[in-house]
């Protein structure tokens, strides 16, 4: 389903213990220098990453709907320099990310107009952050299908704001990939931005910061556990009307998009 602007109380309690998603930091201070301050563990995981509004609601929103458990493995696609990556180390999960904007000849995320607050992901900052707040996140500077990584090797996938920057062939085979990473009965755990000013809401097909993708196309070969097929763009059922009515009850980020989630799990 859509992401809605009321929260539900655990949801808001989860962002208030985190301080997440824009951690608790000075107004104004920029990414860098939260990085190089000597006492930067007191601005929480969160702190570190330029986040975008949805992430209010898609953090809490993943981190219950995964369900997740000590010492469950888990990947996750595309993190940055996210707290809650460090936030599932510390509960107790075996956590990796795999991001491959964290190589030297990656700019595509460094090149933002977000002056002082780019993307900051390097294998260097990566590791610092797992020393401030005692965590052992694994970070794989490689696209998820180039990674080795072992078959049925995770319990919970997550993946936020990432397939709507991809194109669909791409996006197609991130999904193919992570089917084969999830353990039997393991699931995915997905965000995808959904643009108002692009089609079928506005004229445009592709904005700064992607498409409104077929999520159908994308997950072929799942099973869908949790989501609203009205409200999920590609899908035969989705209905136009139906989200333009709700609008004014719907999270509607800065992009301005709204945010699907879903969760997913391997067909049998």
């Amino acid at each position: 389903m859509i992401g809605r602007k009321r929260l539900p109380q655990n949801h808001q309690d989860w962002n208030k213990r985190w301080n997440a998603p824009f951690g608790d930091a000075p107004t104004g201070l920029s990414v860098t220098q939260r990085l190089a301050d000597p006492d930067r563990e007191r601005f929480g995981p969160f702190a570190f990453q330029w986040n975008s509004m949805t992430r209010i609601l898609e953090y809490p929103w993943a981190y219950h709907a995964a369900e997740l458990e000590p010492g469950m493995r888990v990947l996750e696609v595309g993190g940055g320099l996210s707290g809650l990556q460090y936030v599932l180390d510390m509960e107790g999960c075996e956590v990796t990310n795999v991001d491959p904007s964290a190589t030297d000849d990656d700019e595509t995320w460094r090149a933002m107009p977000f002056p002082g607050y780019a993307w900051t992901l390097t294998p260097a900052n990566h590791a610092l952050l797992n020393k401030t707040f005692g965590t052992g996140v694994r970070l794989v500077a490689e696209r998820l299908q180039d990674a080795d990584l072992p078959a049925g090797g995770f319990d919970r996938v997550l993946c936020l704001s990432v397939l709507e920057h991809l194109d669909p062939d791409e996006g197609r085979s991130l999904l193919e990939r992570i089917g084969e990473l999830l353990a039997p009965e393991g699931r995915c755990v997905l965000t995808i931005d959904l643009f108002l000013d692009l089609r079928p809401f506005g004229v445009l097909e592709r904005n700064v910061w992607g498409t409104n993708v077929d999520v159908s196309h994308l997950v072929e070969g799942f099973e869908l556990v949790e989501g609203d097929r009205r409200e999920l763009h590609g899908f035969p059922e989705f209905d136009l009307d139906h989200v333009v009515g709700r609008l004014p009850e719907l999270f509607v980020g800065n992009y301005p998009a709204l945010s699907q989630t879903l969760v997913l799990r391997k067909a049998r």
